[in-house]
């Protein structure tokens, strides 16, 4: 049986063993609309008790992205038109998807052929069984336009030591399924030219079609580019304090420091501060429940719309920020836009 979502966005279907979900949208990247959260989320509760369908593989359209995030233009467009709420609720419907993901009573194999940035880093990762192909990567730009990591990304990164947390989240730093691999946020590694028979076999075989997981790192997880003097910079403190560090530092340094220069200083703030918050906390729904009231207070300050004006609708790439990287935040600056410890996601709205 199979049904789309409106406008072929999404491609839901049952093959073999298999509930088969293909993001189609490829002219924008496989982003996350409406609809496509909608009728993913409707799939899953479908295939949650139905006996006939052992396992859900998740792939995209394109080979160029396999999901660049949730549609962020359409999240700005509600905000424009003056309906917060109506905003708030697609982040909601979103992190909702990214908690049903991760909870998921049955096998989630997500087959990446291309870049996984934001919200579709969360669909990729949330899964139970990750598989990259070489043309795979994986990357946290939020901060670029006035946003944080989310999706989830702070309980992602918790799994990492700080500093690289911290630099991958920071920088939007681009990770290679190689180094996704290395860091243990992917377990399969396939060649994009077999992900079409890893489909096929996948419905037929379930989880027998996969291959060898890729071995468990030994060591703590590290990024080959990621030196000792970043290392050193990403262990500060406050952000001002980070780019002191760079300052003293070789090219790597100076890289990392122009990727800062260029993102909110708030969003870079918080973000270390939601970092911080979901290492200690430690739970999915937890760190959810955090970014959710983050968001919901950054899409009404002038930074968010500023770094969408730069980014997507004059596109000169520089957002004029409300402060200057210099400024060091106080508990109380940034206090308004944090929830207690332990918050959770609010239920989704009904039809």
């Amino acid at each position: 049986m199979s049904a789309a979502a409106p406008d072929g966005e999404l491609i839901v279907r049952r093959e073999g063993r298999a509930g088969r979900i293909t993001l189609n949208r490829p002219r924008a990247l496989n982003m996350l609309s409406e609809a496509m959260l909608a009728g993913i989320a409707s799939a899953l509760q479908d295939w949650r008790a139905d006996p006939a369908v052992d396992l859900v593989v998740l792939d995209a359209v394109g080979g160029r992205a396999f999901c660049a995030g949730g549609d962020i233009a359409a999240v700005h467009g509600r905000m424009v038109q003056g309906d917060i709420e109506g905003a708030r609720g697609h982040c909601l419907a979103e992190y909702h998807l990214d908690l049903t993901l991760a909870r998921y009573p049955k096998p989630v194999v997500a087959l990446i052929d291309g870049v996984a940035m934001g919200g579709g880093l969360g669909l990729a990762l949330h899964a139970s069984h990750p598989v990259a192909s070489e043309r795979a990567s994986f990357a946290m730009p939020e901060c670029g336009i006035g946003w944080i990591p989310d999706s989830g990304a702070s309980h992602l990164l918790s799994r990492l030591p700080a500093p690289l947390a911290a630099f991958i989240a920071l920088t939007g730093e681009r990770i290679s399924a190689d180094a996704a691999a290395a860091l243990g946020l992917v377990r399969y590694r396939v060649a994009s030219q077999q992900m079409p028979e890893l489909a096929r076999a996948l419905s037929e075989q379930g989880l027998a079609a996969l291959p060898a997981p890729v071995p468990a790192a030994s060591d703590a997880p590290r990024l080959p580019e990621f030196s000792a003097e970043l290392e050193h910079a990403f262990a500060a403190p406050d952000v001002p304090q980070i780019l002191a560090r760079l300052e003293a530092g070789g090219e790597p340094c100076a890289r990392a420091a122009r990727s800062l220069l260029k993102a909110s200083p708030l969003a870079l703030a918080l973000t270390l501060e939601v970092l911080a918050r979901a290492r200690r906390q430690g739970s999915l729904e937890a760190a959810l429940g955090l970014e959710y009231a983050v968001v919901s207070q950054l899409l009404t300050h002038p930074d968010f719309a500023e770094g969408i004006r730069a980014a997507m609708i004059d596109r000169d790439r520089r957002p004029a920020w409300r402060l200057a990287h210099t400024h060091r935040f106080t508990d109380a600056e940034l206090a308004p836009f944090l929830p207690a410890s332990g918050t959770l996601l609010p239920a989704l709205a009904g039809p």
